[in-house]
């Protein structure tokens, strides 16, 4: 076999699913003589959570052996445009459905291209860049874009960047990890570079958009009825008057405790009408707690440990908000994640 036919073969391999969450593992080009300098990924987040991806090899063209080899992979690309784009889109589908899997979100591969050209990039450059749609790529929803699991243990190579781009009317909400370079629009990411579980993750608002107005009086509600378990709590004997404003009922605040006959026809303080073993005034109601709480407890009823997923499905929240619930839960050292399978398990760390 020629080198030109060891250069075509080599290069139509160009992404290969991690097996580690729901990202892709953007492999650098394996192309024998016809090395890659380097690889540009980059994500044009549209209103709708759909994103145009852009993957972009780049060869320095400094040699005449180079030279040859990558105009002859280029012809190559002309000639048969639809069995590189046909190979590319297979390999993408399955790293898309990994990622659908992951996020319980519905994605897609659309408009696949590709194109060989040469560019004076601080020298002579050869690039081969391949663009397509990833359909449902982004959480939109809640007032927000999020990109959450889809990504999630993604492994940069060196001389390798990544870059999420988003429309001028968003701002950024939250981004892990730091990126390299930021500006209005994008972050960027270099490698090499091994991100965490759940990582990368960017989270983006409308510049203009205010919290929503449920959740303004759902934090007064929750403010005023803490107040008042507070008082109860710390006043256990009082009641409040009644609305005609006469005196408390039940004695209260004449001075006098009860005596032994009237407490033992009740039960003792602390035990509400109804309540189960383990249900004390100490225990607040779901309502009154506060995003990580609700997690949180709900790890600690199912063992200690469950599935993000689950966590999702109880809660009815989106991928997105959980997602950055268990972030700030885990940055708290609160709790701890780890893969299993295509999943994401959370746990609660071990005591020491």
């Amino acid at each position: 076999m020629d080198r030109r036919c060891v250069v075509v073969t080599t290069l139509a391999l160009l992404l290969v699913t991690s097996g580690v969450g729901a990202a892709a593992e953007f492999s650098g080009l394996q192309t024998g003589d016809l090395g890659t300098d380097s690889v540009m990924l980059e994500a044009d987040l549209d209103e709708d959570g759909d994103a145009r991806w852009t993957v972009e090899y780049r060869v320095a063209l400094d040699s005449e052996n180079t030279t040859e080899a990558f105009e002859s992979l280029q012809q190559d690309i002309e000639r048969s445009t639809s069995d590189y784009r046909g190979q590319f889109a297979s390999r993408m589908e399955s790293t898309v459905a990994t990622a659908e899997n992951a996020t319980g979100r519905e994605m897609a591969v659309e408009n696949v291209s590709v194109e060989a050209t040469t560019s004076p990039i601080s020298g002579e450059y050869g690039i081969v860049r391949y663009g397509f749609d990833w359909v449902g790529f982004a959480d939109a929803s809640d007032g927000q874009l999020a990109v959450d699991e889809v990504l999630a243990g993604m492994f940069l190579d060196a001389d390798t960047e990544l870059t999420i781009e988003w429309p001028e009317e968003y701002r950024i909400s939250l981004v892990e990890p730091e990126p390299d370079s930021e500006d209005e629009n994008s972050v960027t990411w270099t490698g090499p570079r091994e991100f965490d579980v759940g990582q990368p993750r960017v989270v983006l608002r409308t510049a203009n958009s205010a919290p929503p107005w449920g959740v303004v009086v759902g934090i007064a509600l929750f403010a005023a009825a803490g107040v008042l378990w507070y008082y109860r709590r710390e006043n256990p004997g009082s009641v409040l008057s009644d609305a005609s404003g006469g005196p408390p009922v039940d004695g209260a605040g004449d001075g006098e405790p009860p005596n032994e006959a009237e407490s033992d026809n009740g039960p003792p303080d602390g035990a509400a009408a109804g309540g189960g073993p383990g249900t004390t005034d100490d225990d607040p109601p779901e309502e009154l707690l506060s995003p990580e709480e609700r997690v949180l407890r709900l790890i600690e009823r199912n063992g200690g440990r469950m599935k993000q997923k689950t966590v999702t499905e109880e809660l009815d929240w989106s991928a997105a908000r959980t997602s950055q619930v268990v972030g700030d839960l885990r940055d708290d050292g609160e709790v701890e994640s780890f893969r299993l399978g295509r999943e994401n398990v959370l746990k609660l760390p071990d005591e020491e």
